[in-house]
């Protein structure tokens, strides 16, 4: 194993979509922007919508679309066994980066046409419920708060829009 590598993992209920080896994983927290390099402290956090990127040991970099979720660090001994095998920068440690996320795709597997009528329909009920053309539609959650359908909007037009930018190779 390379200097530098450690193991990382992106799981989805329905798949596993990375497996391997990685110099960097770069992604934001509620925190803020985080980047992971191997030997970083241990970490539990959760992962805000988001672009992830994994950076590879060839040079190239993954590109995911993540809509939250959770991402684990972990340096216990062994920690990266099966992904990036070697000690890490301490000796007896290495380092793996779990992310667990609801809903994630690779850059090269987004539907951009789906993407854009998702855009389009939660930009559209935006607009309907600021200019109070929209009534407020019952989610189901019990919450008697008006703003609770627009918040809704509003997340649903930030992931539509993520995924364009993802697709597109333009989160900076």
């Amino acid at each position: 194993m390379a200097d530098g590598v450690f193991g990382v993992e992106v799981v989805t209920p329905e798949q596993p979509l990375v497996a391997g080896g990685t110099t960097a994983v770069v992604l934001k927290t509620s925190e803020g922007d985080l980047t992971v390099l191997d030997g970083h402290t241990a970490l539990v956090s959760d992962v805000a919508i988001c672009e992830v990127k994994v950076a590879q040991e060839d040079g190239t970099t993954l590109r995911l679309a993540v809509h939250g979720g959770f991402m684990e660090v972990d340096t216990s001994p062994g920690a990266a066994v099966g992904f990036a095998e070697g000690d890490g920068p301490l000796a007896g440690l290495s380092t793996k980066v779990t992310i667990l996320a609801g809903v994630a795709e690779l850059a090269s597997a987004i539907d951009v046409p789906r993407a854009l009528a998702a855009k389009e329909a939660a930009e559209q009920r935006v607009s309907d419920l600021t200019s109070g053309r929209g009534a407020p539609v019952d989610s189901g959650g019990g919450s008697d708060s008006p703003e609770v359908p627009l918040i809704e909007a509003e997340q649903a037009l930030a992931r539509a829009e993520l995924r364009l930018a993802v697709a597109a190779g333009s989160t900076e």
